[in-house]
């Protein structure tokens, strides 16, 4: 079923105006920096097209040019008897909690009223798909988690946005990772075209046009590019960090330094 705001693009560009990514950046320390794009890295990969802003003003006028107004002054935005409320999801993490601080600070500086809700860990991410609370039945309006390619090759995480990857009521909520139940037989289509093409260059073009794409329509929201911390002993050398194997991969090479 539509969402009775959320399906306007319009109203979805206001919510990327609403959100304060350098402060949710902020809570990460060295580790956080705030993104506009769905492909992090490698950076070849990471689009220049794109960009954020975090402007209030902008988002109140766009849900004014869209009819969204608050009528009766009660604070809250609403068009055709219906009240601009959310409700916002989320596992439990310190940051996590944080950071829906600063989403609700946000869209309530718009006219737009937040309920936060917060499970478990074990609850959100089940992997029991009949969990009512879970990420694939997203039963809320917008819900927050951190996801991402796990190999240099973004293919295997942007088959996530394909149409046949929604799941829903009449697959048994066992479609794939579509969970925003997106479709764009266009998106299909650049996907389809990565599956086979070799050539680097035009490669990276089609998984650029893919985050475009998700990013122009505002599918979602990236919010925060999240580093890996460790710490090392001063007195090793040889260690080569890669965020995509574990941090002891070359442990061969790993050496004590001299004393000179």
């Amino acid at each position: 079923m539509p969402h009775p705001f959320l399906s306007d693009k319009m109203v979805r560009k206001a919510l990327t105006y609403s959100i304060d990514r350098e402060a949710i950046a902020d809570l990460y320390g060295k580790s956080g920096e705030a993104t506009a794009n769905n492909i992090v890295s490698p950076p070849i990969y990471r689009s220049p097209n794109t960009s954020y802003e975090f402007n209030i003003d902008k988002a109140k006028s766009l849900l004014d040019e869209a009819g969204w107004i608050d009528s009766d002054g009660d604070g809250i935005r609403d068009k055709d008897g219906i009240p601009m409320k959310v409700a916002f999801q989320t596992s439990i993490s310190p940051l996590r909690q944080q950071t829906q601080k600063i989403v609700e600070e946000g869209l309530k500086a718009i006219g737009i009223q937040v309920e936060l809700r917060i499970f478990d860990a074990g609850i959100f991410f089940s992997d029991d798909l009949t969990e009512p609370k879970g990420i694939y039945r997203f039963q809320a309006d917008m819900q927050m988690y951190n996801d991402g390619n796990s190999s240099p090759d973004p293919g295997a995480y942007m088959i996530y946005w394909t149409c046949d990857q929604i799941p829903q009521q009449e697959n048994d909520w066992a479609g794939g990772e579509n969970i925003e139940r997106w479709c764009n037989p266009d998106y299909d289509m650049l996907y389809e075209q990565s599956r086979t093409e070799i050539d680097i260059e035009k490669r990276k073009q089609l998984f650029i046009q893919m985050n475009d794409m998700l990013i122009e329509d505002v599918v979602m929201i990236p919010l925060v590019h999240r580093g890996t911390t460790s710490g090392v002993n001063p007195t090793i050398e040889g260690i080569d960090f890669t965020p995509w194997d574990v941090h002891v991969w070359n442990i061969k090479d790993w050496r004590r330094k001299s004393d000179e």
